[in-house]
């Protein structure tokens, strides 16, 4: 921390002709950003939550079996995104006003988010576990401790979202030719890395950094040159649907891709991106305007509420069993999904009128 104070100290000391080759766009809020802060959030609680979900067995019908593999791929291909485009729309809203004094600002939020709920999560685990979690790496970044029954910590997304903004404010300061250089051998390097990793059969931790460097570039040009990304979303689109099938015939044959590093999630999370954002602020929607300023509370809290009532099921043995169609659902997780929104929705309402507020926005 102290190497980084003496950079920013020095930095901040340095002429200002030197610093920025570029005119950058002064912050505006855009209702367009809410949508997309919106679509992401419900993606995470899909995926992590599953609503829906199919009872296949040995003699279920063939149909049933292709159905259930559709609505699983979609969720894989789709819901999949929503970490990639939080990170698009983060570094987004940095281009937008990457000042020093900008950065750390935004730094010093972060990590003070990042510590409570890294603390809470810890706190958490050793009450629920008896047990003092183990010492390690994972610890540091935010994938451990795991909790019981619903995984690993999703607070990795906090200390990669910190460190891209440190690259993030390196990358831009660069001159334009060099920035160039960058993007272009960062782009080409993770698609063709991803790409590569199928050949050896080997994937990609979802929580690692490299996952996430490609989309510093993009969130720029998407700042500084929109019109050069935007006119070519229809090719983005086609090349996540032909990528998205190669996964899909990859997964039918045991190969199992990344769960981020893949072309598909990237092509995916610049195609929404692009498709949703409007220069122009249209008509706001207060609904989507409430869960994308909340985005960071569903995020933060659903995992508790969803173990404790995945501890009640497991205690007392639940399942709900219903036929649609003609289609065997079992709809405890969809019930499970209404309490768990329910009660991170009211844990937000009441932490949003305390000093804590600004961990759930």
């Amino acid at each position: 921390m102290l190497l980084l104070q003496n950079f920013w100290e020095s930095y901040s000391h340095r002429p200002k002709k030197h610093i920025y080759k570029e005119t950058f766009m002064k912050p505006e809020r855009n209702n367009s950003l809410d949508r997309l802060k919106a679509l992401s959030i419900i993606f995470v609680l899909i995926w992590h939550l599953q609503p829906i979900k199919f009872i296949i067995d040995s003699n279920s019908h063939t149909l049933l079996v292709v159905i259930a593999r559709i609505f699983l791929d979609l969720q894989l291909q789709l819901c999949l995104i929503a970490v990639p485009l939080f990170y698009i729309i983060s570094l987004y809203l940095f281009f937008q006003k990457p000042e020093l004094q900008s950065l750390k600002k935004r730094l010093i939020r972060l990590i003070k988010i990042y510590l409570v709920w890294s603390i809470f999560q810890n706190i958490f685990y050793m009450i629920i576990s008896q047990e003092l979690p183990t010492w390690s790496w994972d610890i540091i970044t935010g994938i451990q401790p795991s909790l019981p029954l619903v995984g690993d910590s999703v607070f990795y997304f906090l200390f990669n979202l910190i460190i891209l903004l440190i690259f993030a404010f390196l990358y831009q300061i660069q001159s334009k030719k060099l920035k160039l250089i960058v993007s272009l051998t960062l782009v080409g390097f993770s698609l063709f890395y991803f790409e590569a990793l199928y050949f050896f059969n080997s994937n990609l931790p979802y929580h690692w950094l490299l996952n996430f460097l490609i989309y510093i570039p993009i969130a720029f040009y998407l700042v500084n040159h929109p019109e050069k990304i935007l006119k070519f979303k229809g090719c983005y689109l086609i090349a996540y649907v032909l990528f998205s099938l190669h996964d899909i015939y990859l997964r039918i044959y045991n190969q199992i891709p990344s769960i981020y590093g893949r072309v598909s999630i990237v092509c995916g999370a610049l195609s929404i991106f692009c498709y949703i954002y409007s220069p122009q602020n249209n008509q706001k929607n207060l609904l989507v305007e409430k869960i994308a300023k909340y985005s960071l509370g569903l995020f933060a809290l659903h995992k508790y509420w969803q173990y404790l009532f995945v501890l009640l099921l497991q205690k007392y043995k639940i399942a709900m069993m219903i036929g649609i169609f003609g289609i065997p659902l079992n709809i405890i997780f969809l019930v499970e999904s209404i309490f768990v929104i329910f009660f991170t929705t009211l844990s937000i309402y009441l932490l949003k009128s305390t000093p804590f507020k600004q961990l759930v926005t």
